[in-house]
Order: structure tokens, then sequence, then C-alpha cells
């Protein structure tokens, strides 16, 4: 397992803590792919009512999301701010970048 998985599963965890946030999932179905560029790729799929974080590839991403694996620990961790990382050039996004802000806005919601 990879740190930055590790750091995703522990948020995924407290979204699944908080029956608010699982509401928000209602009528959510998507796929986040990670891909570390020091380390294995990982995914997050959104299911109505859960989240599931893995190792691997994802089936058809809504967004692909690059950043080296301490970036996006940094990141889950609520140390970096993926917006600041993303216009440093330090995190890329292909695909749905504004899927890739609600994603932001949910996990920084988890942290508190």
């Amino acid at each position: 397992m990879s740190a930055p998985l590790d750091s995703l599963r522990d948020l995924v965890s407290r979204v699944s803590a908080n029956p608010s946030l699982l509401a928000s999932l209602a009528k959510a179905e998507k796929v986040f792919q990670f891909r570390p560029t020091d380390g294995g790729p990982f995914y997050l799929r959104v299911k109505p009512g859960s989240l599931e974080a893995a190792a691997g590839e994802g089936s058809n991403p809504v967004a692909t999301i690059m950043a080296t694996s301490q970036d996006l620990v940094d990141v889950f961790t609520g140390k970096a701010d993926p917006f600041k990382l993303f216009f440093a050039g330090k995190l890329r996004v292909q695909g749905n970048v504004l899927e890739a802000q609600e994603l932001a806005r949910l996990l920084g919601s988890a942290r508190g």
C-alpha cells in the first residue's frame, strides 16, 4: 500500500462515518483516478451513499489527478490546498476539472 492511498482511505472512513456527507453522495456515481508521479496508481469510486479507495486503475474516470505522492498526502491530510498546488503547476488534472473541484470540497468537508 502507498502512503497517499492510506491517507485517502482515512478520508473515506471519515466520510463514511458522517451521515450528512454520505447523503450528499445520494446521486453520485463516478471514479477519480490518482497517478502519483513517483508511485503506483489508485482510484476513488463514488457510488450513491458510499466511497471506495483502491489500488490500481479505475474504469472510466471523470478526472485523473497527477502529483507527487507527498503532495497527494498533503492534500488528503489538509496540509496543502489542492487549488494552490493546481495553480502552481504541482497538481495536474486531466478530464473534468469541475468534478475534481467537487471532490476537493467533499474531502475538505470530511477533514472538518
